[in-house]
């Protein structure tokens, strides 16, 4: 009886070690290398100027595009890397056939991101991005009708958060919600909300 025993117990502390390395969260190597995704997000572009009370809105829409990164493990639970991505935009205002919308956003920064269990990631970007409006259409000045075609470009901060969740090895999907500014476009300061998903592959 005393050897059934104590070969019960060995058994548990034997099979301890495998069912808690079984049980254990993934580790941060799951999640490095090159990733390419596909994105596509609700936007909305504006210039809220506060101290007037005042909110120029441009309009809110679809936008779809990519982004491309390197994730490297700097420790067994965090992931930082470089990302550069690339979206258009439906985004368009109109008065009769004078038009202002959205010419594309890019962006490039720093991508960080935390182990959340098994197969997850939480995650956040910080980095440089751009946003052309683009301009098109006749106007009246003083009666004399002007026609536009030009576009104009501005710079600023690019932002966001969110949750990165692998289905496999290679493929995974996201939620994000992200924020930006750029300046001094057409004398507006436009401001870029968008949340929105993504589907990816690791490599």
């Amino acid at each position: 009886m005393k050897k059934l025993i104590i070969g019960l117990a060995a058994t548990t502390l034997l099979t301890a070690p495998v069912m808690a390395q079984d049980s254990a969260p993934a580790d941060s190597a799951n999640k490095e290398g090159v990733r390419i995704e596909g994105r596509v997000m609700w936007e909305r572009i504006n210039d809220p100027q506060e101290s007037q009370n005042i909110n120029y809105e441009l309009g809110s829409g679809i936008a779809f595009g990519g982004e491309i990164g390197y994730d490297f493990a700097v420790s067994d639970a965090v992931v930082v890397g470089p990302y550069a991505n690339y979206e258009v935009s439906s985004i368009e205002s109109c008065d009769g056939d004078f038009c202002v919308s959205s010419g594309g956003y890019w962006a490039v920064g720093l991508h960080a991101g935390l182990i959340a269990g098994d197969d997850g990631l939480i995650y956040a970007k910080v980095g440089y991005g751009q946003q052309t409006i683009d301009v098109v259409g006749p106007v009246n000045v003083n009666g004399q009708i002007i026609n536009f075609d030009e576009s104009e470009t501005g710079s600023g901060y690019n932002a966001a958060l969110g949750y990165d969740h692998s289905f496999n090895e290679n493929f995974y999907g996201r939620i994000e919600v992200g924020i930006s500014e750029s300046y001094d476009i057409y004398t507006f300061d436009f401001q870029r909300a968008n949340i929105g998903v993504a589907l990816g592959a690791r490599f």
